[in-house]
């Protein structure tokens, strides 16, 4: 789906929504989780919008993840052109929103302490607080605290869902806990099943609340590695953009990185229940998975989705970055189909894959 309409079009407004924090490290403290809206200014006092979230991954907080600032590769712009009210979420532990114990690098986890010696750390250190930072819980609890603000502020029961990579199972779970406030449910790069199915018996578990991640390791052995012909990044330009973005993003993470580039933060989280609230959620549900994007490994969340009306694009010649590659424009006009109709070319259900040309046929054999 190409962007034709101008962009100063929409509306873009930011916002943090006050929550009561569940997260052991500031526990019942109010806290500000940041949440942006974009809407076209025709449809900014509509009745009855068409309301999506947007939920973001593990390591990209959601104004990289959805709103990149790069040419048209904006997830938000692009559903917003063509009428979507839309909202991204940064949960605890991700820039703007707060991220606790986490600016402390002694705080960062023992086995990544190594990207930060000696010139942030003059050795291995035992974590300041020694517990993981948030859970699968507590992402659920900032959920339902942004969905009542959307729906009261928007004046409706219900709104849709996107999730990306373990913003997947974030939005899974909360629509598996709360179905009379979800519409319709879009996933893609869709993550593969948590070591655990229940909460962990220790409450936070033992740990430290950062984790990292290299600009070498994302751009090359996450994303690079697993790009395989000329076609398939459109603007081989845009990784770079994708990791400026991250870095603007959080000014600590940019100054801690070995080789002057920066390194991405992200908060230690305690996942679990995956698996058992696939086999839960009712919302009509697309699902989308790159060929190159572990596929044999994440497939295993289509097979354990249990909703009445599901539809699964296997998207070839695309990674677990499907947003910033050519496939995107597939992403986009999928998604808005099935936000608006749940349907993808006339289609309710079923196991499907989608050519480079953007050709849909029917998957003949899952894992081909």
């Amino acid at each position: 789906m190409r962007q034709n309409t101008p962009t100063d079009l929409i509306l873009t407004t930011d916002r943090f929504v006050t929550h009561l924090s569940t997260v052991p490290a500031n526990l019942g403290q109010p806290v500000g989780l940041f949440v942006r809206e974009k809407v076209l200014a025709s449809h900014q006092n509509k009745a009855q919008p068409k309301v999506v979230l947007m939920v973001h991954g593990g390591f990209a907080p959601s104004l990289v993840a959805y709103d990149l600032a790069y040419k048209d590769y904006s997830f938000m712009n692009a559903l917003a052109l063509q009428g979507f009210d839309v909202f991204v979420l940064s949960h605890t532990g991700y820039p703007p929103s707060p991220r606790p114990m986490m600016d402390d690098p002694n705080n960062v986890a023992k086995e990544h302490q190594s990207e930060l010696i000696p010139h942030i750390l003059s050795d291995y250190s035992n974590p300041r607080y020694p517990h993981k930072l948030v859970s699968s819980g507590t992402e659920w609890d900032e959920l339902e605290t942004v969905v009542n603000f959307i729906c009261d502020l928007r004046k409706v029961d219900k709104i849709s869902f996107v999730g990306w990579s373990t913003g997947t199972p974030r939005a899974g779970g909360y629509a598996a806990l709360h179905p009379e406030r979800v519409d319709k449910l879009v996933m893609f790069g869709i993550a593969p099943f948590f070591d655990i199915e229940d909460p962990p018996t220790q409450f936070p578990e033992d740990g430290a609340p950062t984790i990292l991640q290299t600009r070498d390791f994302l751009l090359n052995n996450r994303w690079r590695d697993h790009v395989h012909g000329e076609h398939q990044l459109e603007d081989p330009e845009v990784c770079n953009a994708v990791w400026n973005e991250l870095m603007a993003a959080d000014p600590i993470g940019a100054s801690w990185g070995r080789d002057g580039r920066g390194i991405m933060r992200a908060p230690n989280r305690m996942n679990y229940g995956w698996k058992t609230n696939l086999k839960k959620i009712k919302a009509p549900t697309l699902m989308l998975l790159g060929e190159f994007d572990d596929y044999e490994k994440r497939i295993e969340a289509w097979n354990a989705l249990e909703s009445p009306q599901k539809m699964f694009i296997k998207v070839r010649h695309s990674s677990h970055f499907m947003q910033f590659e050519s496939a995107r424009h597939f992403l986009y006009k999928s998604t808005v189909n099935w936000l608006e109709q749940g349907t993808v070319e006339n289609h309710v259900k079923g196991e499907f894959e989608v050519s480079p040309e953007g050709e849909l046929s029917e998957l003949q054999k899952l894992g081909n």
